[in-house]
């Protein structure tokens, strides 16, 4: 009689497939991956700086100020007029750099300018992160809106219930980071979306680069 016990038992259940929130873009193959290109490599990681007990700096100086990742990237005027402050390389960065998460306030609507909506594994709208309040919040608020896809050279995309920001393109030292916030937020910015994939000629002519 066979011995059923020493049998090697396997077992069937399906695992649930990884949401589109576990995937990342590979610019190489143009492909949605899992965690990581297995060809072109990981993402090269750049993290926040972390912010001392005891701040230097007066009280005048924010949070988010303080995490700026300070040997990649420095604060300064913006080259879009009346936008602040701005993000600038302080050297020249690869395509495929990964900045973030982008912090701040959860909340369920859209209350200011600084926020993004997050979504959960099922694609349904979960969250909106809000860096409107710089003590609660990190550098990246101060990432401007690109007013031309040619001034564009940041993508944000969300990874894992979180915010990231990655070059898209090689940005030269002393190059304003820029970001397209989307249609919704653009608006709010005054950005005129039917022209922003224009040819680059017609920004050069309209003065928005």
């Amino acid at each position: 009689m066979r011995n059923l016990c020493k049998k090697q038992r396997f077992h069937y259940a399906e695992h649930d497939e990884p949401s589109l929130d576990e995937y990342v873009f590979c610019a190489e193959c143009r492909d949605y991956v899992f965690e990581y290109c297995s060809i072109h490599g990981p993402l090269l990681i750049v993290p926040d700086d972390k912010v001392p007990s005891k701040s230097p700096y007066p009280p005048i100086v924010p949070r988010a100020a303080l995490t700026i990742p300070h040997v990649f990237l420095h604060l300064a005027p913006s080259i879009i007029p009346g936008a602040g402050l701005g993000v600038f390389t302080t050297l020249s960065l690869p395509s495929g750099v990964r900045f973030g998460p982008y912090q701040g306030k959860k909340s369920k609507e859209v209350t200011s300018s600084y926020c993004w909506q997050l979504y959960d594994r099922n694609g349904k709208r979960s969250h909106v992160v809000d860096a409107d309040d710089a003590n609660s919040s990190n550098w990246m608020r101060y990432v401007t809106c690109s007013r031309h896809w040619c001034e564009q050279n940041l993508v944000a995309f969300q990874y894992r219930g979180e915010l990231y920001y990655r070059t898209i393109k090689i940005v030269p030292r002393f190059t304003e980071l820029m970001v397209f916030y989307g249609g919704e937020f653009a608006n709010m910015l005054h950005i005129n979306i039917r022209t922003y994939n224009s040819p680059a000629g017609y920004a050069q002519k309209f003065g928005t680069h």
